[in-house]
């Protein structure tokens, strides 16, 4: 996906730098070649990952999973 595509305060499906897995989240704020996301929900193997970050990630536009 693109900055263009991506709306703030929506949920999306996407892969944050760092994580083995993609997490649900929403869109807080938008930067020109990524997103602050905060993480609703995230598989159990990042957990930890999703704790020390609390909650709040960066993620690529390139790495948002089209719905």
């Amino acid at each position: 996906m693109n900055e263009e595509e991506i709306e703030l305060g929506r949920n999306y499906r996407c892969h944050p730098i760092g994580f083995e897995e993609s997490v649900e989240g929403e869109v807080i704020s938008k930067m020109t070649n990524c997103a602050v996301v905060r993480i609703n929900q995230c598989e159990e193997v990042d957990q930890e990952q999703r704790d020390d970050k609390s909650n709040m990630v960066v993620v690529k536009y390139s790495n948002f999973i089209p719905s």
